[in-house]
């Protein structure tokens, strides 16, 4: 009976320590990660407020050609549905 309590509480013992362990081990990384973050949140700003910011390439003239084409292509679609509805409420 005492060998009994004496190996649960070298169980709990054990197991309380290692999740104390892996405790500090993953504050330890999300700190780290969270630092890292910061820094770059923080170079982000002083982009923004410095005026260095790298813009995207202008789209080609094929590129441009195309989503034209799309936009001219969607605007002149009229649909060509006719809903009307019959005494009973049905769809004709």
């Amino acid at each position: 009976m005492y060998l009994e309590i004496a190996l649960i509480s070298l169980q709990t013992l054990l197991l309380t320590t290692l999740i104390i362990l892996l405790h500090r081990g993953m504050s330890r990384t999300i700190l780290t990660a969270l630092i890292q973050l910061d820094n770059k949140i923080a170079e982000a700003i002083q982009q923004v407020v410095s005026g260095n910011i790298e813009l995207p390439d202008p789209p080609n003239p094929i590129q441009a050609l195309l989503v034209e084409a799309f936009k001219n292509n969607m605007m002149n679609k009229n649909p060509n549905v006719e809903l009307v509805r019959g005494e009973d409420g049905k769809f004709k």
